[in-house]
């Protein structure tokens, strides 16, 4: 007997699983890539709050040149932060993709086991259909039988 639809569609199911599981995978690794961008925003944030109250303490008998060493320094820690922020950004842009190609490739997925099922709920009333068929036709043997010898 030829291999049923059903069991034919198992290898579609099988690649699209494994679609499935990489793109899990790269979704995971890229959040954790976002959260780590983040977080050192958040660091960068911090220690330039550190500095500016830091520095804001010793303000008293600054000379010329610390302050301007101070500014550009802050000048720098600002556009790093800005920097990082727009990096982020770009982050949650491009997680968001990833996340739209997952459920893309889970809706797949689903969508053949759903096509699995049914194949296999045809093969299966097909199959009874075939079965209900030769018992017709044993039964209808047998009872000619019983009537040819019963002549």
């Amino acid at each position: 007997m030829a291999e049923s639809r059903a069991k034919r569609m198992k290898v579609v199911l099988t690649l699209a699983e494994r679609q499935e599981d990489e793109a899990a995978t790269k979704l995971s690794q890229f959040r954790e890539q976002l959260a780590q961008e983040e977080r050192q925003l958040a660091e960068l944030r911090d220690y330039a709050d550190q500095y500016l109250h830091a520095q804001g303490e010793l303000r008293q008998g600054v000379l010329a040149h610390e302050l301007i060493n101070y500014s550009s320094f802050i000048n720098r820690l600002n556009e790093a932060c800005r920097e990082q922020e727009t990096k982020v950004e770009r982050y949650k842009v491009m997680l968001d993709s990833l996340q739209q190609q997952w459920r893309t490739k889970h809706q797949k997925r689903k969508s053949i086991e759903d096509l699995i099922t049914r194949l296999q709920q045809e093969d299966n009333l097909l199959l009874d259909k075939r079965l209900q068929k030769e018992l017709d036709e044993l039964s209808s043997q047998q009872l000619q039988r019983q009537t040819d010898s019963g002549q």
